[in-house]
């Protein structure tokens, strides 16, 4: 597990570089350790050779003195092949039953144990008599050791491994700066993406690298160009579906106001007729048109503060809250007294946004607590708050009522335009939309709570960069 987290850790280059070197590695040793094998097999049968070849050669060389019997010229000549490379000793045993033996200084052991024993590197040693005329005078006991051989094996074995491991670093090295030079396109392509995430569609990148990499910066510059298109189409149809919306709106606002205008005349012209003439249906009917008509213009109106609601009004800067929810609350006074609302506000933190539409934030804010937040108890007069804190670069704003509450299932339904979760008088249901749209367009976001006791808070927090 902790292996698997580790490899899926590891950049691609140091992957590649491990697989490589690991190989390198297995495969290089693999062959220097069956080549040794193989030196130690060819010198065990070297010495079987030698020592098959010494046991007939030494029994004749020592033959003339073992028939004289003179011991301290056999000890003196056993003593001078001992001195032999490969010799480990050499024992003369009389027929009589004494002997005589000479050993050399043994050779140090370089090659660690487990390598002498693991690849056969074992001492010969064999025995042959002494005959003259048909009579044995004695044996001869010749023992040949391998162990300066295994120390050269060991030695020419750590030389081949120092070459091996220079051979891997410089493998390690060459593929590391093969590939640095190779992916640095990869590097500049990552970023070019970063780029494009970030909106800066301008973004193209030299054709570089190898033939796949030129290929993908082709493909890579083709889609930046075809996503400036895009945007750039999109720019302009959204503009002009603005620009369309918004002298729509302009136009629709004329025919209203002489809506509204004929209406009041036609009202005056029948209050000046005498009352038998009244028409009591009549009456009711301009009733209905005058409030239709008012509906009609506020409509076209948070019509037209929707489309404005996603670009600034003046310039996006720190503005006072406090002064600015001050200058709202004078605004709808009157409505306030006319419900009887008590409006309770703290000191509230800056807030980055253009004047204008931080004013129409607030009013919209206070307008909705005022139209949807009524107690359910009418003799409750409503009662709604403002509070603000600060956390971190971000200033949290809140604004909540006594009312009903807002059911969960509808929190976010009712941010979209023409969404009222009441069908009474009074309001476009557009109000939320043009809210939300605000603080959007500032990077922040709204949402809707309730409260233990009762009533909804409808909060929202702005950035304080850009």
């Amino acid at each position: 597990m902790f292996l698997d987290v580790f490899w899926n850790r590891l950049p691609f280059v140091a992957r590649l570089l491990a697989i490589a070197s690991f190989a390198l590695l297995v495969a290089a040793a693999a062959m220097l350790f069956v080549s040794a094998r193989e030196e130690a097999s060819g010198a065990r049968a070297d010495l079987e050779v030698e020592l098959a070849q010494e046991l007939e050669a030494l029994p004749a060389a020592l033959a003339e003195l073992a028939v004289t019997g003179d011991f301290a010229s056999l000890q003196q000549a056993l003593d001078r092949y001992a001195l032999r490379p490969r010799v480990a000793s050499v024992r003369f045993i009389d027929v009589s039953g004494k002997a005589l033996q000479s050993a050399d200084k043994p050779l140090p052991a370089v090659a660690p144990g487990w390598f002498f024993r693991e690849f056969g590197f074992g001492d010969v040693a064999g025995q042959a008599t002494i005959k003259v005329g048909g009579r044995g005078y004695g044996a001869i006991a010749i023992a040949l050791t391998a162990q300066g051989i295994a120390n050269r094996a060991w030695l020419r074995l750590l030389d081949h491994l120092a070459i091996l491991l220079l051979a891997i670093v410089l493998d390690f090295l060459g593929i590391w700066l093969a590939l640095r030079a190779g992916l640095a396109p990869l590097k500049r392509l990552e970023e070019g993406a970063d780029a494009i995430a970030g909106g800066a569609l301008d973004t193209r990148l030299a054709i570089e690298g190898s033939p796949e990499l030129r290929h993908l910066i082709a493909s890579f510059n083709r889609m930046a160009a075809a996503s400036r298109a895009a945007q750039e189409q999109l720019r302009q149809a959204n503009a002009d579906l603005t620009r369309f919306a918004e002298v729509s709106a302009h136009h629709l606002m004329e025919p209203t106001r002489r809506f509204t205008s004929y209406t009041q005349r036609l009202r005056t012209r029948l209050a000046a007729l005498p009352e038998p003439s009244k028409d009591a249906e009549v009456c009711e009917s301009l009733g209905y048109l005058e409030r239709d008509a008012a509906r009609l213009r506020g409509l076209v109106r948070d019509i037209q503060l929707y489309l404005a609601a996603g670009e600034p009004r003046a310039e996006v800067r720190a503005e006072d809250v406090n002064a600015a929810l001050a200058e709202v609350r004078q605004r709808l006074a009157p409505r306030m007294t006319a419900t009887g609302a008590v409006l309770a506000a703290e000191p509230l933190p800056a807030a980055v946004l253009d004047r204008p539409r931080l004013m129409d934030l607030f009013e919209l804010l206070l307008d909705n607590a005022l139209s949807h937040g009524r107690p359910v108890d009418p003799a409750v007069p409503p009662q709604i708050r403002v509070s603000g804190e600060r956390d971190g670069t971000l200033s949290r704003y809140r604004v909540g009522d006594n009312g009903p509450g807002i059911p969960e299932k509808y929190r976010e339904r009712i941010f979209e335009i023409f969404e009222r979760l009441s069908g009474g008088e009074g309001g476009t249901g557009i109000g939320l939309s043009i809210a939300r749209r605000i603080v959007e367009s500032r990077g922040g976001k709204i949402w809707i709570e309730n409260l233990p006791q009762g009533g909804a808070v409808v909060a929202f927090e702005l950035p304080d960069g850009e």
